[in-house]
């Protein structure tokens, strides 16, 4: 009879032995261009489960984010599209403020799998190509197959002062992100349903930043059946005032220690 070592992490088929994807994965090549608009907290409340809170003025990300020469994909790397809304969860001294993680696009199915399983992320499957970026201008895009779901742009890039970044990268050397684990039972019941906070942590040598815009594009079933829900509630997202554009490159940790119940 197969049985489960205490302490050690299993990712499905769990029957052949503990998760091959390590507690912590260290890229030292990767990227996030990350475009940020404010939007109304009526609109986007529905899309945030009952664990979390939602501020008055609610700002939504959409981030392009790569990594390259990833350990548990055998030295091959993945892009991602990150959809974010800024919540609270908790009360008083225990409160902490993040980025819900309203959907994400991945074009590696390992990757796929290690976020949804155990960090709680809602990942989608997705062709993304490479990010153009020129050194002035950005931009990115998203498939599901031959159909454009999102589309995003940065314009007007320079470069971010020593100083500065210095500041961003204080900030950076921790983010947090929370997650739904959301798994269904049987029914209509609901077998697991909580919430989680995942950890990043990155070191930026070289931003730029600028103004942005995004697109979100509406599709049928037939065009994109898993992603077509998604993007036309998400295009219907207010965008209030301009768009701001940042661009950083440096190395990333993915912290998997530091996965824990909200």
């Amino acid at each position: 009879m197969m049985t489960l070592t205490p302490g050690l992490r299993y990712d499905m088929p769990a029957t052949f032995g503990p998760s091959p994807i390590p507690d912590r994965t260290f890229v030292t090549d990767a990227g996030a261009l990350v475009l940020t608009f404010e939007t109304l907290a009526e609109a986007v409340r529905p899309l945030v489960p009952r664990h979390f809170s939602v501020p008055e003025r609610p700002m939504i990300s959409v981030a392009y984010v790569y990594y390259r020469d990833v350990d548990y994909l055998g030295g091959r790397g993945y892009n991602e599209i990150v959809v974010t809304v800024g919540a609270e969860h908790g009360e008083g001294d225990a409160k902490i403020a993040a980025g819900y993680s309203l959907i994400l696009w991945v074009d590696q199915i390992g990757a796929l799998l290690a976020g949804r399983e155990y960090m709680g992320l809602p990942k989608l499957f997705g062709t993304i190509p490479e990010l153009e970026f020129d050194g002035e201008r950005a931009h990115f895009t998203c498939h599901e197959y031959d159909a454009l779901l999102l589309e995003g742009a940065a314009a007007g890039l320079s470069p971010v002062p020593g100083d500065r970044l210095a500041k961003m990268n204080d900030r950076a050397g921790e983010v947090s992100t929370f997650g739904w684990k959301y798994i269904a039972g049987p029914g209509g019941t609901a077998h697991i349903d909580c919430p989680m906070v995942n950890v990043m942590r990155w070191s930026y040598k070289s931003a730029w930043a600028g103004t942005g815009s995004v697109r979100f594009h509406m599709r049928d079933r037939r065009e994109a059946p898993l992603s077509y829900q998604a993007v036309s509630i998400l295009s219907a997202l207010p965008q209030i005032g301009a768009i701001k554009a940042f661009y950083g490159r440096g190395d990333a940790t993915i912290d998997r220690t530091a996965t824990r119940f909200a």
